[in-house]
């Protein structure tokens, strides 16, 4: 591409608008950026409305992912720009919970979100190593590939808790329920839902 003049124009604003971005979830080990931002960004550009200024990460506890606020510069400050920065987060898979606001506005933020939480929780004699969590994890996308996304795992004093989000809650926790079941070790898993 040949660029002939770089020199910024004189008397040429851009307007940007700030707005708040906050996602109510569990991302366990998994890059925040690589599972929402960088995608988020790239649909941004592509749609002209705007880019991702910032985010962070909520991590009260041993890194854990718990919430994330994502800060954007948006070309246009009307609801249905809002609206579509919704849509494609809920693309990305936004948790129910989430919402986006104008950053100076005073009234009720766009509410949205996807698909429901659910936290498993196994115990650390089964999750032991790398190795078998690993293993624990192919095991569960695999049971439920179509009906949701794994975002990772963290590690408690007596647990692994693998975090998984999905269009149904019950849909998720049958499906995993029918794959632990087969196997003893995993009679002490529990489910939680995420909210």
């Amino acid at each position: 591409m040949l660029f002939r003049n770089l020199t910024p124009k004189t008397g040429v604003t851009l307007n940007v608008s700030l707005a708040d971005v906050h996602l109510p979830v569990r991302l366990g080990h998994r890059d925040a950026e690589k599972a929402f931002i960088v995608p988020l960004n790239q649909q941004l550009a592509a749609a002209g409305l705007g880019t991702v200024a910032g985010f962070e990460a909520r991590q009260p506890n041993d890194g854990e992912i718990a919430g994330m606020d994502i800060y954007l510069g948006l070309t246009d400050a009307s609801r249905p720009a809002l609206e579509t920065v919704s849509r494609m987060l809920n693309h990305l898979g936004a948790p129910y919970g989430s919402s986006i606001r104008l950053s100076e506005a005073s009234g009720d933020p766009v509410l949205f979100g996807s698909t429901e939480g659910l936290e498993l929780s196994i115990g650390l004699d089964v999750t032991a190593n790398a190795e078998a969590r690993k293993t624990l994890a192919q095991t569960c996308r695999a049971a439920i590939e179509d009906h949701a996304i794994s975002r990772g795992w963290v590690r408690r004093a007596d647990r692994t808790l693998f975090y998984f989000y999905g269009e149904s809650f019950h849909e998720m926790k049958e499906r995993l329920s029918r794959i632990l079941a087969d196997d003893p070790r995993f009679a002490g898993a529990s489910f939680r839902r995420l909210a």
